[in-house]
């Protein structure tokens, strides 16, 4: 948008016609705009109160909001990010669902948690899962203090198979020796 021409004393009555059209013309497209037209400020804007804004926010560059202390960010719909996220500090989840790859997540402390759903890796120094429902798990080492196991599968599977079929194959040879 043009900028307005400056207005003196010295000029017409004419030119200060014109100036005024061109400001109210300016006040009307950033009040009354509309969706189809875009109103544009070439300069720093600073709000010292509340910023209300109806429909949607597009940010091209980097929002940083601990300019002057206030940090907090509450949202109460739904956030979608179309990158990574990077936390630094601590974060609190009171409900994680993950659709996409997350190939990997790595818990080094306490990881509480109900309903589970875990379908790609979970590699944790500490995990205590409390009601959690877990499709496939490859557990290298672990203590797992109780489990409603369907199906096992690999070495696991394999080993607890080889002593069943030792322990049974050494009750029947005993049992028919002393027969």
């Amino acid at each position: 948008m043009a900028n307005t021409n400056q207005l003196s004393t010295a000029n017409t009555f004419s030119q200060w016609l014109t100036g005024t059209q061109e400001i109210i013309s300016k006040m009307n497209s950033l009040t009354d705009g509309g969706s189809g037209s875009t109103f544009y400020a070439n300069t720093n804007l600073s709000v010292a109160n509340n910023v209300t804004i109806v429909g949607d926010l597009t940010v091209s560059g980097n929002i940083t909001l601990d300019a002057l202390g206030y940090d907090d960010l509450a949202v109460n719909g739904s956030i979608t990010v179309g990158n990574t996220i990077s936390v630094t500090g601590n974060t609190t989840l009171s409900n994680l669902i993950i659709t996409g790859n997350a190939t990997s997540l790595n818990v080094s402390t306490e990881f509480n948690t109900v309903n589970a759903n875990v379908s790609r890796t979970l590699t944790a120094n500490v995990a205590n899962l409390t009601n959690a429902t877990i499709t496939t798990a490859n557990i290298t080492t672990g203590n797992i203090t109780s489990a409603n196991i369907t199906t096992l599968t690999g070495a696991a599977n394999t080993a607890i198979y080889a002593a069943i079929s030792t322990s049974d194959a050494s009750a029947i040879a005993y049992a028919i020796a002393l027969g």
